[in-house]
Parts: C-alpha cells; structure tokens; sequence
C-alpha cells in the first residue's frame, strides 16, 4: 500500500469509522484506492505543470514543486475528503454566550 492509501485508510479509521468497519478487506480497498489516487495525482500535475519560461531553473523547480503540491491538495479533497461525513459543529464556548445575554 503506498502512502496515499494509508493516509485514505487512517482518515477513515478516524473521521468515518462506521463505514471503515463495513469495508471487507481494507488492504486491498486501499491498496487499490492508493494507485488510483497515485495516478490522478499524477495526470492533473501533467496538467497544471508550467511552461518553461525564462525563470531561472530553482525557480521553474519551485514551480513545478508546487503544482505537484496543488494536485495532491485537490485528488486528496476529491478522493478522499469529500466522502467523510461533516465534522459536528463546534459549540460556542460559555464565555461568548454569557456576552450576549449581557
């Protein structure tokens, strides 16, 4: 399992545990969901990766470093994020409520 299956797996463990529990072999799920993340991430970097310009060539690294980033950022959302549950809301601590009943 790469890492992206084990940060799907351990999210899940900890933000949807009733589903997680339903999930009959979880290794070969995120096994299998790693590689297909591994590969989104891999097509959308392709996509948002920059031109090379003129910039110089630890900044054009710095670039493509950052789009690389940016794919993870948006396959994790999509892929993983957007399938757990809404966290609860947090309550408003006491101290604010007692404001503005003053």
């Amino acid at each position: 399992m790469n890492e992206h299956g084990r940060h799907a797996m351990e999210t899940m463990k900890n933000h949807d545990p009733q589903t997680y529990a339903q999930i009959a072999d979880p290794e070969t799920h995120f096994s299998t969901l790693g590689r297909e993340i591994q590969d989104r991430i891999w097509a959308l970097s392709e996509e948002l990766m920059p031109a090379r310009g003129s910039e110089a060539p630890l900044e054009y690294v710095g670039l493509v470093k950052m789009a690389k980033l940016r794919a993870r950022e948006m396959v994790y959302q999509e892929m993983i994020y957007d399938g757990l549950p809404p966290e609860p809301e947090e309550m408003e601590p006491a101290s604010s409520q007692q404001d503005e009943d003053s």
